[in-house]
């Protein structure tokens, strides 16, 4: 049990704390978290589920999703122009050969999203791991309001 520290503690409590408290306002909740467990930052952002927030590629015009497979510190990586916003210097980035297919994956889901979902957001990221490579494809409905779906 020596090797259950007082920060392994903490965020036990903070996790237990977070699965508690009403999921509607995890980030509310996360935020306030933070400003009183300031030291727990990190293994927090990785540990949160939030729900998925959309930015504007300064760049390229398109919108992207942030989450934490694209986040290097307080900046997120765009996978359109695979610039960091706010830009960031040293930040990770896929190989050139996973970067190629890292677009190519990003057309291809753009297209799925428009025609299985009608729209709203996706983004696909790739890294580079010691013998092969990881990724995630994210899909998210947005509603404007000005077109009805079927079933609404």
């Amino acid at each position: 049990m020596d090797d259950y520290d007082e920060n392994d503690q903490q965020m036990d409590c903070a996790l237990d704390l977070m699965r508690r408290l009403p999921p509607q306002n995890v980030e509310e909740n996360l935020a306030t978290l933070l400003e009183v467990m300031p030291e727990l930052t990190e293994d927090l952002l990785s540990a949160v589920d939030q729900p998925l927030k959309v930015r504007r590629d300064a760049k390229e015009g398109k919108e992207y999703l942030v989450c934490d497979y694209n986040r290097d510190g307080d900046s997120y990586r765009s996978p359109w122009s695979n610039e960091y916003d706010p830009p960031l210097a040293d930040g990770s980035a896929p190989s050139d050969r996973l970067r190629k297919l890292e677009m190519a994956a990003n057309e291809a889901f753009a297209t799925y999203k428009e025609l299985y979902y009608e729209g709203g957001v996706s983004s696909v990221y790739l890294w580079d791991m010691d013998d092969s490579f990881a990724g995630v494809v994210l899909i998210k409905k947005v509603n404007d309001g000005t077109v009805r779906s079927k079933g609404s």
